[in-house]
C-alpha cells in the first residue's frame, strides 16, 4: 500500500489551476490551445504595461521552454509556478490578482472587449 495523500487544499489547488486555466483561454485569442508571442504581447499592452519588443522576448523565453514558438496550458502553469523572480510575472499576476479575477472580467477590461 501507497501512501495516502492528504485532502487538506486539495480544492485550493484547483480552483488555482481553474483560475490559470481561465486565464490562459482569455488570453489565447485564436483558441488554438497555445498562447503565441503576439498574444502575450497584446495582453501586457491591454494591462497597461506594453512590453518593448526585448521585453517580449525575455518573456515569452520564459514560457516558450521547449523553444518551438509557442506555449502550452501545461507550459504556462509551469512558468507561473516558478516565475515568481520574472518582471513579467510579477506584473501580470499584479493586474490579474490571480484567484480573485475571472477569464470574464479579464476579457472586457479597459474602453471595449479585450480577448473575447
Amino acid at each position: 500500500a501507497g501512501r495516502i495523500p492528504k485532502k487538506v487544499g486539495a480544492s485550493l489547488r484547483e480552483a488555482t489551476y481553474t483560475d490559470l486555466k481561465d486565464i490562459f483561454q482569455a488570453i489565447d485569442r485564436d483558441c488554438n490551445g497555445f498562447l503565441d508571442r503576439t498574444e502575450l504581447g497584446e495582453l501586457a499592452e491591454a494591462l497597461g504595461f506594453p512590453l518593448s519588443s526585448e521585453e517580449l522576448d525575455e518573456a515569452f523565453g520564459e514560457m516558450d521552454t521547449n523553444k518551438n514558438g509557442r506555449v502550452s496550458l501545461q507550459s504556462f502553469e509551469a512558468w507561473w509556478n516558478r516565475a515568481g523572480d520574472s518582471s513579467f510575472h510579477r506584473r501580470l499576476s499584479a493586474e490579474l490578482s490571480l484567484g480573485g479575477t475571472k477569464a470574464e472580467d479579464i476579457r472586457t477590461m479597459g474602453g471595449g472587449v479585450f480577448l473575447g
